[in-house]
């Protein structure tokens, strides 16, 4: 028992009690496949302790609402940006005592800046990422591209449309005209931005990466705006395709939070701390080619090179601003849903 209370102190806090269960929410679909074979068999060989995963999407913030207040479904959960948002503004989540995550400190500095980190920790994430045919005219490589004659003239774009903040910031980041997604950020020029997107030959709206590859294989696209971690996991499955990265791009950035109730809340800390550890990172990169924030991690194969591993580098790609795009969600989510009906 000597060896496991000396992790328990290397990755955070020594209060937490041994042999506890922590339920933790991950996003449901391959993401949670991966984290349950990576990370939780990591977690209980290193602390002897156990974890309870739960799957979720839409409903996470809906099933702590409704719990009661000492009993939460979770003691810890993932959350992207607008979830994180509406979480912290709804006090879903406990403040994040840092002593008991000193790996925050290795954190690239973009992600502790660009977003709070008093109520979550940023972990993983990923940026967007253009999947293309490879027998096209053109070999994508920015948004602009998006609005070239090339994909203009082929069987079409595939976009997200529940997450649609996602494709609008690409459009946005593709009008140049400012800093990355500037326009968004200006409500005079939200119909420019929106303009930008309904020129776009959008012919595939996916709710999941299976819509997007089925769109691929049904010749209803020829391109499409996706992620890179889903992507780059799944697209040997598929003949004739590639993917690339933009240099000015978009795309989210996973918060975990403490939710608050739970009477787990120091190892639910040190879970938290757990995750930003560069070598857990690094081995968790091993099953998942996603975004991690430790910069001292390092990348399995050549996914360094797709993936920022500085702050200069994370500086690139444009975040949602959730204080911002919440003021106007519900004009910016109709037009999205109007152009959608339309196509």
């Amino acid at each position: 028992m000597a060896t496991v209370a000396g992790c328990a102190k290397i990755f955070g806090s020594d209060t937490a009690t041994e042999g506890e269960t922590l339920d933790v929410c991950v996003w449901s679909g391959n993401y949670a496949d991966r984290f349950e074979e990576s990370v939780v068999p990591m977690y209980e060989e290193k602390t002897g302790k156990s974890i309870r995963l739960h799957r979720g999407w839409n409903e996470i913030l809906a099933d702590i609402r409704q719990a009661p207040d000492d009993e939460p479904p979770y003691d810890v959960t993932v959350t992207e940006g607008q979830f994180y948002h509406i979480g912290r503004q709804e006090e879903l989540f406990l403040p994040i005592r840092e002593e008991n995550v000193p790996n925050l400190e290795a954190v690239i500095d973009y992600y502790t800046e660009f977003r709070t980190t008093e109520y979550g920790m940023p972990v993983d994430g990923a940026p967007c990422t253009i999947v293309y045919r490879e027998d096209m005219d053109i070999e994508p490589d920015s948004w602009a591209d998006f609005d070239s004659d090339a994909v203009r003239n082929s069987s079409g774009i595939g976009v997200d449309t529940g997450f649609w903040w996602f494709p609008v910031h690409a459009a946005a980041i593709g009008m140049d005209d400012r800093e990355f997604a500037g326009e968004l950020y200006e409500s005079e020029l939200h119909d420019d931005v929106f303009e930008t997107f309904r020129n776009w030959n959008v012919s595939g709206w996916a709710s999941s990466g299976e819509d997007i590859w089925q769109d691929f294989q049904n010749d209803v696209i020829d391109v499409a705006q996706w992620y890179f971690e889903q992507t780059e996991f799944d697209i040997d499955d598929y003949d004739g395709l590639a993917h690339t990265t933009p240099e000015h791009n978009t795309g989210y950035l996973n918060h975990w939070c403490v939710v608050d109730g739970t009477d787990k809340r120091a190892q639910a800390e040190d879970f938290l701390n757990f995750l930003m550890d560069a070598e857990v990172q690094t081995e968790w990169s091993e099953h998942m080619p996603t975004l991690f924030t430790n910069e001292n991690m390092s990348y399995a194969d050549d996914l360094g090179e797709e993936l920022p591993t500085n702050s200069e580098e994370a500086e690139n790609i444009a975040f949602p601003d959730w204080g911002y795009l919440m003021e106007y969600y519900e004009e910016l989510n109709q037009t999205y849903t109007d152009i959608q009906t339309d196509a």
